[in-house]
């Protein structure tokens, strides 16, 4: 039974990424690597592969993909105001994409101050980036300015 689906050692290609986001990362079930996936990022779906090893060699995990591919249905996404169950390849891809979200958050934090002022409307993945390291006095000023309810990303780290 599939408890938890993740994807890690993501590694993003930017410059490779036309109309979708060019990757490659590992597919864990349950805390075990399964798989990789993979997107040449012009526009085609996701490759998700599925495998167990056999001797050496790996072989296709077909019984996994379907078991996978019935785990993901229960997640939905919205489209024109419908809820569309998860198919296995678009599922991964979100998951990259919230990865890749983290990954790019995480980054600035190193050197800004990532936050979203309340009652403002944001993108997913949008945010205010201030060019100044995070500080508790700067965290203060923030919620001076903004009030209490301010979101800073740098906390959350």
């Amino acid at each position: 039974m599939i408890e938890k689906v993740e994807i890690k050692n993501l590694k993003v290609a930017e410059h490779l990424s036309e109309e979708t986001l060019a990757f490659t990362a590992s597919v864990w079930i349950n805390g075990k690597k399964v798989g990789d996936a993979k997107n040449s990022g012009r526009g085609g779906n996701t490759d998700v592969d599925l495998y167990y090893w056999e001797g050496d060699q790996a072989k296709w995990n077909k019984e996994l993909h379907r078991e996978l591919a019935e785990h993901v249905k229960q997640f939905t996404w919205e489209l024109d105001g419908e809820q569309i169950p998860y198919e296995v390849d678009f599922y991964i891809d979100k998951l990259v994409d919230d990865e890749y979200e983290r990954q790019q958050v995480k980054r600035w934090c190193r050197t800004k101050t990532v936050f979203r002022i309340p009652g403002k409307t944001y993108e997913e993945g949008q945010y205010e980036l201030m060019k100044k390291k995070f500080t508790k006095e700067v965290a203060k000023g923030l919620r001076i300015l903004h009030g209490k309810d301010v979101l800073i990303l740098n906390e959350t780290l």
